[in-house]
């Protein structure tokens, strides 16, 4: 059999060429199904009788045809051995044309072939044109990728098709096992792997059902300022990925790796019309190299809410397939150390899978236009980043940065930060085994506010949260050691010859958690749809009253003799009413938390000196209209009065995407947030 292989490349590599969603459609058909230099000598150009064995002629890749109807009422089923697997070819009638050498399958046509099944009302093979098409209501399904379209054409020998009406699902995490040629190709697949169809399987995809098990629990964005999470409201640093797109193009034409799509559009959204998508009238993409791929598109803009577009200035766009940043510049804002707004710009010296190094220069804006010293050292800046996986349970990281690069104030301008962490599975739970080297870092400790480490070595092992049987009790410890020099307020620690207040001392610290929540009061959720349960949520809104309690034990020890011994308690209240989803006040989120704690000695450090005993925390949430909501989390030092920290923020929510605005006054120190969220679904999507 003639070889189509596609050559050797990684995973990696297949996985950008196959996600290019045209490319390997009719590809995976034909690759394995038709041999283009066959040309077997059939009897007539009526439709094959059953049973027929027919073998061709080929000596050095034989390929054998077994067209076998066992119950009269059953459609034709055509087995194709090839050295690449068995093909089964299922369709209420079947021809091939010895003298036009063309195969033709008509009615209910299904083909499965390598874990993969095609579906089509008709289907037509021409050996000599090398063309092959399916029409009529076709879908390709390989394990989680999921395509459709009005006709599907390509020709084998030239590498070139297209598809007209396309759309489908893309599901990133399995799409190399599903999609990888190279590796499927080397392997003899047996009947006995062909997947197997449930009846009435092609009725269903042909039939627009509503998506059901919809579920949100990852998303991606970005963040200007302060990226620290606030507890009980949402987060605002995305962690995560978007793993399955919606895509929709009049047609789609490929050209070997090149692919052209028009009216095209891609959306996050599982419902239809989407809330948020990417148009285009054009968009083209090819491989530059063995790195880069790159788009071009044609009046891009993002939709919103189906009603407004907001255009996109850049219709080139370079994708990096090891995870490079695309972006020229990125903006961020930090008005402790870089005076506001600042732009910079990434490079990449080291970049492979394992290991990636990053040097990105910086430009203080706001700090050189308030200054008017635009070509100042003290505008100017630099970071760098270091990731590697030195194993499957091994990862490195270790970052620097330089605010401002006047020679003469670079020490105080530096920081930096080495971490080599290594997953563990002690007694069966996963534990994390950290060690960790620090200059100059800074660190919130509530009514003391920053202080700052000036350097920290050291390691820490922490445990994962582990359940007491079926109590509902959660337990978790972690215990480190380190040597710290920081600052302190001890002038018996300072040494007579030193100016500043550091003190370098070992610490041992060892603590442990005690939780469990009590659900007091649960409603009703809403029936799963788009107006009701993700009208302006990604996730299921069911009101709830629940109470939280908690035990916390710490010991900290130093080499100078002192310790800190502590052990509190908490109790609070969190809950909310309403589903979000009417118009007006149909969502309130609240939570009220008073902690307390008994401590012994005092640490001689500032950074890690507890001296907040009673706490009293209290936020809320309001929907004011609409997907906007409101929200204020404080906390306070009931003992001197004194306020520790409050954040403001607005949020507007909706299911797809969400914008959040912070500020804290107490703090001086403020972020904006986009964030987008990833689903996944059952069942068929429908047309735009």
């Amino acid at each position: 059999m003639k070889n189509h292989s596609v050559g050797k490349k990684s995973d990696r590599q297949v996985a950008w060429r196959t996600c290019k969603v045209a490319r390997y459609l009719l590809l995976i058909l034909v690759y394995y199904s038709i041999d283009i230099s066959l040309r077997p000598a059939y009897a007539h150009a009526e439709p094959i009788p059953s049973p027929v064995n027919i073998a061709s002629d080929r000596r050095s890749a034989p390929l054998t045809y077994n067209i076998v109807q066992t119950d009269p009422q059953a459609p034709p089923t055509t087995n194709i051995n090839a050295p690449n697997g068995t093909i089964e070819l299922n369709a209420e009638q079947q021809e091939f044309n010895n003298n036009t050498q063309i195969i033709t399958a008509n009615g209910k046509v299904v083909v499965r072939f390598n874990k993969a099944i095609l579906q089509a009302d008709r289907l037509r093979v021409n050996l000599k044109t090398k063309i092959a098409v399916a029409e009529g209501n076709v879908s390709l399904i390989r394990g989680k990728q999921i395509l459709y379209g009005k006709q599907f054409e390509y020709n084998f020998e030239g590498d070139r098709g297209s598809i007209l009406e396309a759309r489908g699902d893309i599901f990133q995490p399995t799409l190399v096992s599903d999609l990888n040629l190279v590796q499927k190709a080397r392997t003899s697949v047996p009947a006995g792997d062909l997947p197997v169809v449930e009846p009435l399987l092609s009725d269903r995809l042909r039939n627009d059902q509503p998506v059901t098990n919809i579920q949100s629990t990852s998303s991606t964005g970005i963040v200007v300022g302060d990226e620290r999470n606030i507890d009980y409201q949402p987060t605002l640093k995305p962690s995560g990925k978007i793993s399955r797109l919606r895509f929709q193009a009049d047609k789609v034409d490929f050209l070997g790796a090149q692919v052209t799509a028009e009216k095209v559009r891609i959306t996050n959204d599982p419902f239809s019309p989407p809330e948020l998508q990417v148009k285009a009238d054009r968009a083209q993409f090819k491989t530059i190299n063995s790195e880069e791929d790159e788009i071009v598109t044609t009046n891009p803009r993002i939709t919103v809410e189906n009603n407004f577009d907001i255009p996109i200035p850049q219709n080139r766009l370079l994708i990096n397939k090891l995870g490079k940043s695309p972006n020229p510049f990125n903006i961020g804002f930090d008005a402790q150390e870089r005076g506001g707004v600042y732009v910079e710009n990434s490079f990449y010296p080291v970049f492979d899978p394992r290991f990636k190094v990053t040097i990105t220069p910086q430009y203080f804006v706001q700090k050189a236009v308030t200054g008017l010293n635009f070509f100042d050292g003290s505008v100017f800046g630099i970071k760098t980043n270091v990731e590697g996986n030195l194993s499957p349970d091994t990862t490195v990281l270790a970052s620097a940065s330089i605010a401002g690069l006047r020679f003469n104030e670079l020490g105080n301008n530096f920081r930096g930060k080495a971490t080599v962490k290594q997953n563990l599975n002690l007694a069966s739970i996963p534990h994390s085994l950290t060690g960790e080297a620090v200059y100059r870092d800074r660190i919130f400790n509530g009514s003391l506010g920053f202080q700052d480490v000036q350097s920290s070595i050291g390691g820490v092992l922490t445990s994962s949260v582990i359940p007491i049987g079926n109590t509902g009790v959660n337990f978790d410890y972690q215990v480190g050691a380190q040597i710290i020099t920081a600052n302190t307020d001890r002038r018996d620690l300072i040494a007579a010859n030193k100016s500043l207040d550091l003190v370098t001392l070992n610490r041992y610290q060892a603590s442990a958690n005690i939780t469990k929540s009590f659900r007091l009061w649960e409603g009703k959720g809403l029936p799963p749809t788009e107006k009701e349960t993700y009208n302006y949520s990604p996730v299921p809104v069911v009101p709830y009253i629940q109470l939280n309690t908690g035990i916390r034990s710490t010991f900290t020890g130093y080499s100078n003799g002192d310790s800190q011994p502590l052990l509190g308690y908490n109790v609070g209240i969190q809950g909310q009413f309403g589903n979000f989803s009417k118009q007006t006040f149909d969502y309130t989120g609240f939570n009220i938390n008073y902690f307390q704690q008994f401590r012994g000695k005092e640490s001689p450090f500032l950074f890690d000196r507890v001296v907040d005993n009673r706490i009293l925390s209290a936020g809320i949430n309001q929907q004011i209209s609409g997907p906007f909501r409101l929200g204020i989390q404080s906390s306070l030092n009931l003992d001197s009065g004194q306020q520790i920290s409050t954040d403001y923020y607005v949020e507007y929510s909706r299911r797809t995407y969400n914008f959040v605005v912070r500020y804290n006054p107490t703090l001086g120190i403020g972020s904006i947030g986009f964030r987008l969220n990833d689903f996944n679904w059952d069942g068929i999507t429908p047309q735009f």
